[in-house]
Formats: C-alpha cells, structure tokens, sequence
C-alpha cells in the first residue's frame, strides 16, 4: 500500500467518525415518538354539539345540566336563536316564566319569522294569563306557518278556556284537517260536540 493510499485511508476514515459523531448528535436530540408527551389540542366543543349534550340532559331529566350547556351557548353564541328557545323552554319547564318570556323575545329578536317561537311564546303567555298577548303571538305563527297543526291545538285551547267555543272548534278541525290522526284535537272536539 502506497503512502497515497494509506493518507486516504486515513482521511476516508477520519470523516466516515465525523459523520458518525454527527449522527449520534442528532439522534440524542430527537426523542423517540413513544417517549415524547401527545400534543393536546384544545378543541373547543361547535354549538350544535352543545345544544346536543343540552337536549340529552334534558331527556335524562338533568335539568339544571341542561339549563346550564344552554346558559354557556346563549352566553357564548348570542345570535344563535336556537340557544334561546331552548333555554326559555327549560325556564318554562321549571315555572320560571318571566326569564322563559325573555329569551323567547330575545330570540325573535334574531328571527321574527320563526313560528314556532311564537307558538311557544304565546303557549307561555296563556299559561301566565297573558291572553290578548298569547292571541297576538299565536296569530303571527300561524301568519308565518298555517299548517302546524299544535298551533291550532294550542290557539283553539286557549279560545276554550276563554269560552270562544264555536271558535275553539273551528280550530281543532282545523288542525285535524291538517293531521286527521292528531288525537288530542278528536278528543277536544268530542268533548265540545
């Protein structure tokens, strides 16, 4: 072997140990994947998904769980009209209507088209004796939508109780022209025939 070849050698070797020295560096910098920590993401839950964990509380008769995701949606989500309806629906359920009769005008505030809203709003009108204001309410769901038949159920229940007879059972016909298998509305006219 010749002095020339013996200097490469040498040299060949010299920086095949600096490669390797470097190599070992970096790989004492890179954790194993099975050794590092998982990366958290902090994904904040959609609306719907919190009107979804509501809507199960409320079938699971957790109320106040319900009523809180829905305060935290109406709080986070303001212009979300959904939030409110529901959350006035659970006030109602547990007799708390004046703040139920503010999130439903809060909601009709974001969409006055909605006829559901006012066929609950007017329902929790004719529960607190609000009469004219229940009627106003009922009139404009039905204005919006004719062809429900629960608001001609409820409309023709509060013309009953205000002793409208002939105009309650108008009502409950028409409602069962709407759905002939409503059996509330047959019961109601078969109680006022």
């Amino acid at each position: 072997m010749s002095i020339f070849q013996l200097l490469m050698l040498l040299a060949s070797g010299f920086f095949a140990f600096q490669v390797y020295k470097h190599i070992q560096q970096i790989d004492e910098n890179i954790e194993p994947a099975f050794m590092q920590e998982p990366e958290v993401i902090d994904v904040e839950p959609t609306v719907e998904e919190l009107i979804a964990e509501a809507d199960k509380a409320y079938m699971d008769d957790r109320i106040d769980i319900a009523q809180e995701r829905l305060e935290y949606v109406v709080e986070q989500f303001p212009e979300v009209a959904e939030g409110m309806n529901k959350l006035a629906f659970v006030l109602a359920k547990q007799d708390k209507k004046e703040e139920a009769e503010k999130y439903y005008k809060a909601s009709l505030e974001i969409d006055a088209n909605d006829d559901m809203t006012h066929n609950a709003l007017a329902k929790l009108y004719a529960d607190m004796g609000k009469n004219i204001q229940a009627q106003e309410h009922y009139k404009l769901a039905l204005k919006i939508d004719d062809n429900y038949e629960i608001t001609w159920f409820n409309y023709a229940e509060l013309m009953e109780s205000l002793g409208e007879i002939d105009e309650a059972k108008e009502m409950y016909t028409k409602a069962l022209s709407i759905d002939p298998e409503f059996e509330p509305a047959n019961e109601a006219l078969a109680r006022l025939t």
